[in-house]
């Protein structure tokens, strides 16, 4: 799974990515998911603490075929992270290396990820959306997805503000 992180205006704009072409200015990971890695950082820099992560990210589109998924991420853990000095990133960081999903990535890698990631929280009057795009070994044979090109619609108790969960990952 590839993992782009950006920054545009609204909803409408970040769908247009789900056509898969490249997307200026973004921060790519392989390993940093916007559900359970950012909810873990949520939960880190003083988010709810029995949230699961899966309310961290709102899913805005998906592509016809399941491959790829446009994601906001909530402005709570934006304003978090934007806020994040560079010694608090360092332990993040450094935090994230002992997690059982990183033992393989490189720290640099992670770090330089968390500082790309920091700069898109900053500021600019943006949202912070996540591209994730699935392999070819991880499409299922004949998926059908459910609720394409759905994703701008109420949320939870039916505010369009307040994120609406993930799926669960199977």
């Amino acid at each position: 799974m590839r993992f782009e992180y950006f920054a545009v205006a609204d909803d409408e704009t970040a769908a247009l990515t789900i056509d898969g072409g490249d997307i200026d200015g973004s921060v790519g990971s392989h390993v940093v998911d916007p559900a359970s890695v950012l909810g873990q950082l949520e939960r880190l820099l003083g988010g709810p603490v029995g949230d699961d992560g899966l309310r961290s990210a709102q899913l805005v589109a998906e592509s016809a075929d399941g491959a790829r998924l446009v994601i906001r991420l909530s402005n709570h853990l934006v304003s978090l992270f934007g806020m994040v000095r560079p010694a608090t990133l360092d332990d993040v960081v450094k935090h994230w290396s002992l997690s059982r999903r990183f033992r393989r990535a490189d720290p640099e890698d992670l770090r330089a990820f968390a500082a790309g990631l920091n700069e898109l929280c900053k500021g600019s009057g943006k949202r912070v959306y996540c591209r994730a795009t699935a392999d070819e070994a991880e499409l299922a044979p004949g998926r059908t997805p459910v609720g394409v090109g759905a994703g701008v619609g109420t949320g939870v108790d039916g505010d369009p503000e307040e994120p609406r969960p993930l799926p669960r990952r199977r």
